[in-house]
């Protein structure tokens, strides 16, 4: 059992430094039972078919694990019973509100992505985006789009890719050509 936890630690891990991610800072975190860090992203009660036409209630949380930079799953029966306890390599999950908060106020750190929020900005994204291969958005990543638009979404003004693992901008400028419901959104930009 041993042997397995720490072969999904290091699975979730990848290539990536061991260093302490320092989004936990900026959001509302929980200490797990093992003494990692991780944020709840969602969790829902729920039944499940054992052998023998037996059921299981239980409460499922998932969680993005920030000290081992990997989704969390984590069933436990009605009575507060720990079920299971497993991490996901595979798996990725959208940000909390407070994450993709943290994920704009990074990328308002970036003077010239900055420079086009303005007071009537709508902000969306927070949903994955993990590549195989990518350099910095693969596994032990928890990469995010974060989109910038004005007029209640119809001109698209910033798209970028921040990886909330390591509180760092990947790309202010994944869409440079601001593709979106618009025709002119590049006349949306210079407004």
């Amino acid at each position: 059992m041993i042997l397995l936890l720490v072969a999904l630690l290091a699975a979730c891990a990848g290539s990536r430094d061991s260093a302490r991610s320092p989004t936990p800072d900026h959001v509302p975190t929980q200490t797990l039972a093992d003494g990692h860090v991780a944020v709840l992203v969602r969790e829902f009660d729920d039944e499940v078919k054992l052998g023998g036409g037996r059921e299981q209630r239980m409460h499922v949380r998932y969680l993005w694990d920030y000290t081992a930079a990997c989704a969390r799953e984590v069933q436990t029966a009605p009575d507060g019973a720990l079920l299971s306890d497993r991490l996901q390599p595979g798996l990725t999950l959208n940000a909390t509100e407070a994450e993709l908060a943290y994920a704009v106020a990074l990328l308002r750190e970036e003077a010239s992505i900055n420079a086009r929020f303005t007071g009537d900005s709508d902000i969306y994204g927070g949903f994955s985006y993990r590549e195989p291969g990518h350099a910095e958005c693969d596994v032990g990543s928890r990469c995010i789009h974060v989109i910038v638009s004005r007029d209640q979404g119809r001109y698209k003004v910033a798209h970028a890719i921040v990886d909330l693992q390591r509180a760092h901008v990947v790309d202010a400028n994944y869409d440079p050509d601001l593709g979106g419901i618009a025709e002119s959104n590049k006349e949306a930009v210079k407004q």
